[in-house]
């Protein structure tokens, strides 16, 4: 089943929330938020950062709420080398090293309950980040769609070409096989943050408003049925920032009255890549 195969499918929305490592307030309300509104949540777990305390807490979490709560791979420990944690000048054996240790610290800790699927920090990779997702068979991985026309086009070109990368740019292959690969992209397509502030580990950001939201969200839907929306739940930490993701949840559901909240599993399963 290919990209166009999900046209099938009702209008889908997922919510991933990044940078999962220590428990806070802001983690706990932000779950019980979507988990009360009956809309999964994918947790993406620093594997070199994540405390035993978090780790706990997520397993209780995904064992009363199932669905609700999902957990996938971010990277290692979210480190900076140049120009994010992996890809840039950082040779096939160092990334390795850290994929797959942390792709280790994941089985060790959460055995069955996560989902093999895992994403970038900061965003950049390169083929051999590529290369690696596979030969440590993830079931996914997870990028950014953009649906500017620009972008568009750049896709199309470089999937006629089966490429994964032009210029050191990035094509999308967003519910589709990755070029040259059995690894199948899911990409998130909106954030709720407009600019972040300060070094890695800030709280400070400026916010989209709800309605340049859903002006970024009514022109992805012309392009892609399966959208995703970015969270980072440490900037969620004031009660104005909360209720944004709450009223986003009401307004979509207003806007388009049969759409579903899925997770990652879900997806693949509806695109015959899970039994």
């Amino acid at each position: 089943m290919t990209r166009n195969a999900s046209a099938h499918l009702p209008p889908i929305v997922f919510f991933r929330n990044d940078d999962v490592n220590e428990l806070t307030p802001e983690l706990i309300e932000l779950t019980a938020l979507l988990v009360a509104e009956n809309v999964p949540i994918i947790h993406t777990v620093e594997p070199g950062n994540v405390t035993e305390e978090c780790v706990a807490w997520l397993l209780r979490q995904k064992a009363e709420h199932g669905r609700l709560v999902e957990l996938m791979q971010h990277g290692w420990n979210h480190s900076w080398h140049g120009v994010g944690e992996f890809g840039g000048d950082r040779s096939y054996d160092d990334q390795y090293r850290d994929l797959s240790r942390g792709k280790q610290i994941m089985d060790d800790k959460f055995g069955d309950q996560w989902f093999p699927a895992v994403n970038f920090p900061f965003g950049p990779y390169n083929q051999d980040s590529i290369r690696i997702v596979g030969e440590l068979g993830f079931t996914v991985f997870n990028g950014h769609f953009n649906p500017r026309l620009s972008r568009r086009l750049f896709y199309k070109v470089g999937r006629f070409l089966k490429r994964g990368q032009i210029l050191g740019k990035h094509v999308s292959y967003h519910l589709e096989n990755y070029a040259r690969t059995d690894i199948f992209t899911i990409d998130v397509v909106l954030s709720y943050i407009k600019k972040y502030h300060g070094e890695h580990g800030s709280i400070d950001c400026d916010f989209h408003d709800l309605e340049t939201l859903f002006a970024r969200y009514d022109s992805a839907r012309r392009f892609v049925n399966i959208i995703g929306w970015l969270l980072h739940h440490r900037f969620h930490h004031t009660p104005a920032s909360m209720r944004l993701v709450g009223d986003s949840i009401t307004e979509l559901r207003s806007r388009v009255p049969d759409l579903e909240f899925w997770n990652f599993e879900e997806i693949c399963r509806a695109h015959g890549r899970v039994k």
